[in-house]
């Protein structure tokens, strides 16, 4: 009741300031007389549509490569200060349109102007940074990047990230254990698949998977998805691929969102957040909490449930303010969780988590050629024991990230811009139990330092090439190049790359001795060495009218892989023990190749599919990587249109995925001579596949304003799979929301 009371009181104070905060704008962003400063070319006009003529709302005019620019209001209306007497090249901007690029003289004390644009088939023209740390168009970055916006999010109101993750992205699977929520794909785990928001890599749980239940998906601007190793710029774990969640930013005097949604199991969900811009200072309080009774694959055994039930909050505050060339963020995000027993349950203890972050930042314009960027990131997780008859709390586990990070981007000409910068990190895990009798707390840390030069040759080839140097403080010295190429001949782009990646062994591969759960006896193992991988990856993409089709082709070589691996131990005492053990194998090669396609028939009618083939091995034994799935698929059908004057989205999305591959190493003692032998069993998981349908209907709309009411059915034919688990999708269950966003 307490920390009900607290959430209460902080949700108020979070609504109202800014809510005050809106109602000064009100009265003081509208004054008799404008005001010019000397030296100042104030530039107006408006931004429309080239066939309606009506105005575009929330359209970007920027100068690229500076912190010059603004966004338009409700009429596509906007106003741009410029320095008078100069010349600027302006970079005008709008989600499903194609891009302006205007030169404009900045002559006299205001000047005015309207721009036409017109509509693309495409969304080509999204702003992407993952690839390349820097902003660029998704067509113009020589990386190749996989891009979910925050309206495909939105349409198909997804119930989680992990629900979002899965049907967007083919192969990649969420499968729980009592570690917690672990991601699979290319035959390849967690630790693989580096997750940032916003650029900043989240700390994992003590068991190894990150909790994503901590993340809002109504406050999602869009994810951007990068393959391959990328540790040029992003250090260690940044093999396999790059998830980056980006958050929205406010953009008006008042916005935000509520939103409530019901389904199955007593899952409530309750989402809302309130954000202002007002001059040079932004905004944004997000509150959310979801709570759910569980679920029971295996009613036969109802003390343990599949998924216990939980409840979570989330309280975050996200803070910017801007003046000419210099930019302040700052943001504060708390995240409690408390997962409990089922009530036939015999465990007399469960768990809570407590994590926050913290996030500063400073962006500084030195003249026309360079862009400094300062950033402190710290996310600390904490998870407490509740001995249940003790009435008590204890810590048994945390786990810390730290990052302080110093770059410079230098354009110093229009064609050619380089980036450069040092990274301190700094990592603590803490663990009652996980690393055995001796050891409870592990600190590591790395120094990096990296470089990136971007080279237009000309307007049809851009070349990057990058370096980045690690010392990490157990395992050394480590150095990871890269190099991008795209040729984009008119409407043809040909991308290739090559990047080295490096991982160093994580405290549980290392130093576990504990078991887990009812399912296997944890085992490190500190002889590992740390990995490197070889990346090479060729793509081509091709725009028709109509329709978006790109290939690509790759291969991932990782040296030293580290592999967990099943072992069935007999005991000397009779019976047998599972343990879960780690070693390197000399030579893992993970091969693929990816065929995605959007087509777009009618402009109210948006299919998209995307085919996955992956071949992961160990070249050693000739044997596929356990989890990898050599097939998988996923699709989406949106149909937009009206029904009774207002907007309505049906949206159908699918996965489907090969048999998963599973080995156990299973060791066989000779009753006579005692001697052991290894034996490795195949156990193969079925191929499934998941559908979902959800109907979308604005009932109201008014400017920025719309009363959304969504409707839908998770897991359309009722698949589980209770006996191998190949999925823990809980089966057929129809949810229902209701947003209103402002």
């Amino acid at each position: 009741m307490r920390l009900k009371g607290i959430a209460m009181s902080l949700l108020s104070v979070c609504v109202l300031t800014p809510a005050t905060t809106f109602a000064e704008t009100l009265a003081t962003d509208t004054p008799d007389k404008e005001q010019v400063q000397t030296g100042i070319c104030v530039l107006t006009g408006k931004i429309i549509d080239s066939e309606t003529g009506e105005g575009i709302p929330m359209a970007t005019i920027n100068v690229p490569g500076t912190l010059i620019g603004t966004v338009c209001d409700a009429d596509g209306r906007f106003r741009l200060e410029l320095i008078e007497g100069k010349s600027y090249n302006l970079l005008v901007r709008s989600t499903g349109y194609m891009e302006q690029r205007i030169k404009i003289d900045a002559n006299g004390a205001a000047k005015q102007m309207n721009i036409q644009m017109n509509a693309g088939i495409f969304d080509l023209n999204e702003v992407v940074v993952t690839g390349t740390r820097t902003e660029k168009l998704i067509k113009n970055s020589p990386v190749l990047t996989k891009l979910i916006p925050a309206s495909q999010l939105q349409r198909n109101d997804f119930e989680n990230i992990m629900d979002a993750l899965e049907f967007t992205i083919p192969g990649l699977q969420f499968n729980s254990d009592p570690r917690g929520d672990n991601i699979r794909i290319q035959g390849l785990e967690n630790k693989y698949i580096l997750i940032l928001v916003d650029g900043e890599r989240l700390s994992n749980t003590p068991g190894g998977p990150i909790d994503f239940e901590r993340l809002s998906t109504s406050n999602i601007k869009q994810i951007e998805v990068v393959k391959g190793a990328a540790s040029a710029l992003y250090g260690s774990s940044a093999i396999g691929m790059i998830i980056n969640i980006i958050t929205k930013t406010p953009e008006r005097p008042a916005e935000g969102w509520a939103k409530v949604r019901y389904s199955r199991y007593n899952e409530l969900l309750m989402d809302a957040a309130f954000g202002t811009k007002y001059k040079n200072f932004t905004s944004q309080t997000l509150f959310n909490r979801n709570s759910t009774d569980g679920y029971d694959l295996t009613p036969d055994s109802p003390g343990n449930y599949t998924q216990n039930p939980s409840a979570n909050m989330t309280i975050s505050e996200k803070l910017g303010w801007e003046y000419n060339h210099t930019k302040i963020n700052a943001s504060a995000d708390f995240f409690l969780n408390e997962e409990k027993n089922p009530k036939l349950s015999d465990e007399v203890t469960h768990y809570k988590s407590f994590n926050k972050t913290f996030r500063a930042g400073i962006e500084q314009q030195l003249g026309e050629k360079n862009l400094l960027k300062g950033v402190y990131y710290g996310d600390f997780y904490i998870r407490r024991t509740v001995f249940e008859k003790l009435d008590s709390i204890g810590k048994n586990a945390t786990s810390n990230v730290q990052t302080l990070r110093l770059t410079d981007i230098y354009t110093p000409l229009d064609n050619l811009q380089g980036i450069g910068g040092i990274e301190f990190n700094w990592n603590k895990d803490y663990n009652v139990k996980q690393y055995g009798e001796n050891l409870k707390t592990r600190k590591v840390n790395d120094i990096n330092g990296f470089v990136q030069l971007d080279w237009k040759v000309i307007p049809e080839l851009d070349i990057i090439g990058g370096f980045r140097y690690t010392h990490h403080s157990v395992f050394g010295d480590a150095y990871t190049p890269k190099v991008n190429v795209m040729y984009s001949p008119g409407n043809l782009r040909l991308r290739a790359g090559y990047s080295k990646g490096f991982k160093a062994p994580d405290a549980t591969e290392l130093f576990s001795d504990f078991q887990m759960g009812s399912v296997s006896h944890n085992i490190g193992n500190p002889d590992l060495k740390a990995e490197h991988s070889n990346y090479y990856s060729f793509s081509a993409e091709y725009t028709f009218s109509k329709l978006n089709i790109s290939g690509e082709i790759y291969q991932n070589d990782i040296k030293d892989k580290i592999q967990s691996y099943n072992v069935i131990v007999d005991l000397p005492g009779g019976g047998q023990e599972a343990q879960l053990r780690y070693r390197n194998v000399d030579n893992a090669r993970i091969r693929g190749a990816e065929i995605s396609l959007t087509y777009k028939p009618f402009q109210w009618v948006n299919l998209q599919g995307t085919y996955d083939f992956t071949d992961a091995q160990d070249k050693a034994t000739g044997l596929q990587l356990t989890g990898n799935t050599k097939h998988a698929l996923s699709c989406n059908a949106m149909f937009m249109f009206d029904l009774f004057k207002r907007e309505t989205t049906v949206s159908v999305a699918g996965r489907w995925t090969s048999k998963k591959i599973n080995f156990r190493e299973k060791t066989i003692t000779d009753p006579e001579t005692g001697e052991t032998t290894q034996q490795m069993v195949d156990s193969p998981q079925d191929a499934y596949s998941l559908w979902k349908l959800t109907v979308q209907y604005s009932i109201w709309k008014h400017k920025y304003m719309n009363l959304l009411l969504t409707a839908g059915v998770q897991n359309i034919f009722n698949y589980t799979d209770p006996v191998n688990f190949t999925t823990y999708d809980s089966g057929r269950r129809v949810f229902g929301s209701v947003i209103f966003k402002f």
